[in-house]
């Protein structure tokens, strides 16, 4: 029911926003940057329901959902403890801490109120004169760290109790069966238990000999608790005649501790289920790396807070790439360090035309393409175009080890295929090809490629041309009539002599690349060619660890 919290100043947050979604929230960061405070605002910013709110049909379920989750509804002062000395969550600042935006209700100015328990405050709302104004109702279920505390370490057994109320059968079952699904085990005689003012929890039986709600695991334990609640949120939107985009919330501090990650996971996905369909808001705090890059895979909202040491910074649009650096504290070179995109090529024509392509985008797109320039490694194996297919033709390959990418020759240009990694060089024909006819071509047309400084220093000049290349280059065709004439095969010939001829003079031929790629008549091609390595890049670069977003248009 939150949409939004503008805090001027709360403990260490200070003059910072944080948007919410109707779903799941995700609140993560190094420690001591308020987490479980944001946890604490958004529960303080609703006055718990009661047999008087008219949309609520069966009445008793209420005093239920009280009985069976231990803490509905907590305030501030509940919840935080002070000093010796009054604690003053907001030093220095006189008036509104903050303002709550809701989904479904007015915006709330709330302030710093002394509270009636020694060295507490209270957080209140501030409400205008002459309005109706008022706190909205909502059912809060919040879920602390109490929640982990172990039944066996618990050394009062006169505070352990028994509690009358308890959830409809069919919701009973459902918890069972959820359980099950996530444990294994198949539990009966259900029944809610009070452990003194610490938490509530079930105490049941199980199908396996000597394993029982005593016996279980602190992360079975912690899974029965966080089940309970979610399913009590349900149970409470089948009482309602309310259509709110928010029905209930729930508050979840540390939500991965005890939790093995593939339960995380489960238990993320059963959380989303639920809010979707049973309109329930979901918040809570994590330490886990792979419950962070699970979500943000989900694209469910992730908050990233950063310690300031006196204050709080708030990551811009959190990925796992950065969150991954302040969590470990390296910089964005370390995370990087031997992490490559694998490219394969037919031949060193095509590289040395590829990385001539690539040293072109990285100069002309020097803020996007240059960042990521480095990621692209060229494998240094000649793979014929037909082997290369057959290749990035196997599904499997792909799945498991080749997410890599294929750049075949221009003359290839047909067998281009997104959803296999294969894209082809720009020019139509292959780079051998391409650049000799080239250089027929701006030698025909006295183009001022010949005058250009660089090549007259080299030496590359068009008498040098005139002399020296442009008879290799000929004697392709002539030797090709001569096998013609005999009668020989002349399958294979000309690429091999092409290449020959390349690599005599390869230095030309990579000047004479440039002059190619920076030509505007060319413009077309290379844009197009751009776009297709963008392509690649997203499709496989988080297979290889790279973040993609690092490579933006």
């Amino acid at each position: 029911m939150v949409k939004k919290l503008s805090i001027i100043q709360y403990r260490k947050i200070r003059d910072l926003d944080f948007e919410f979604s109707s779903g799941i929230n995700v609140i993560s960061g190094t420690n001591g940057t308020c987490k479980t405070s944001l946890l604490h605002i958004v529960s303080n910013s609703f006055q718990s329901i009661n047999k008087n709110c008219s949309w609520i049909n069966e009445k008793n379920s209420i005093e239920i959902i009280k009985k069976v989750n231990n803490v509905i509804n907590p305030k501030v002062e509940s919840l935080t403890r002070g000093d010796k000395q009054y604690n003053d969550p907001a030093i220095g600042q006189k008036g509104p801490l903050f303002t709550v935006d809701y989904f479904d209700h007015a915006s709330l100015i709330f302030r710093r109120h002394n509270s009636k328990v020694n060295n507490r405050y209270s957080v209140k709302p501030f409400y205008q004169k002459g309005t109706n104004d008022s706190l909205p109702y909502c059912p809060v279920i919040y879920l602390g760290l109490s929640r982990l505390f172990p039944f066996g370490e618990f050394q009062n057994d006169d505070a352990i109790e028994g509690i009358k109320k308890a959830l409809p059968t069919v919701y009973q079952e459902e918890i069972a069966n959820i359980y099950k699904q996530f444990t294994g085990l198949s539990i009966s005689s259900t029944e809610p238990q009070k452990m003194g003012d610490i938490k509530v929890r079930a105490d049941f039986s199980s199908d396996q000999d000597g394993i029982d709600s005593n016996t279980i695991s602190a992360g079975e334990d912690n899974l029965f608790i966080l089940i309970t609640a979610i399913v009590s949120l349900k149970y409470y939107y089948n009482c309602i005649q309310s259509n709110n985009t928010v029905e209930s919330i729930l508050l979840i501090d540390e939500l991965d501790a005890t939790l093995h990650p593939s339960l995380q996971f489960k238990l993320l996905e059963l959380f989303n289920r639920y809010s979707n369909t049973y309109k329930i808001q979901i918040v809570f705090t994590t330490h886990s790396l792979s419950l962070l890059e699970y979500a943000l895979n989900k694209k469910y909202n992730v908050i990233y807070l950063i310690d300031n040491i006196s204050s709080v910074i708030k990551m811009e649009t959190p990925d796992i790439y950065k969150i991954k650096m302040y969590l470990h504290s390296i910089t964005r070179d370390d995370i990087y360090i031997n992490k490559v995109i694998p490219v394969f090529t037919e031949d060193e024509e095509a590289r040395v035309f590829l990385n001539i392509l690539l040293d072109y985008y990285a100069e002309k797109y020097a803020s996007t393409f240059s960042k990521v320039r480095r990621f692209f490694h060229l494998v240094e194996a000649n793979i014929g175009a037909s082997n290369l297919q057959s290749i990035f033709d196997d599904i499997y390959l792909l799945k498991s080890t080749m997410q890599s990418i294929c750049i075949l020759d221009g003359d290839q240009k047909n067998k281009q295929d997104y959803s296999k990694y294969v894209i082809a060089l720009p020019g139509g024909d292959s780079p051998e090809k391409l650049i000799m006819d080239y250089s027929v071509q701006l030698f025909d047309n006295d183009d001022g490629f010949w005058t250009d400084e660089v090549i007259i220093n080299l030496n590359y000049g068009k008498v040098f041309y005139r002399d020296n290349i442009r008879p290799d280059i000929d004697s392709i065709s002539e030797k090709l009539k001569e096998f013609e004439t005999s009668g020989k095969s002349t399958h294979g010939v000309k690429r091999e002599m092409s290449k020959k001829v390349f690599k005599n003079h390869k230095r030309f031929f990579e000047l004479l690349f440039k002059h190619w790629v920076n030509n505007e008549e060319n413009d077309e091609q290379i844009g197009k060619f751009y776009k297709d390595l963008h392509v690649m890049f997203k499709k496989v670069a988080e297979f290889h660890g790279i973040n993609p977003k690092e490579w933006e248009i």
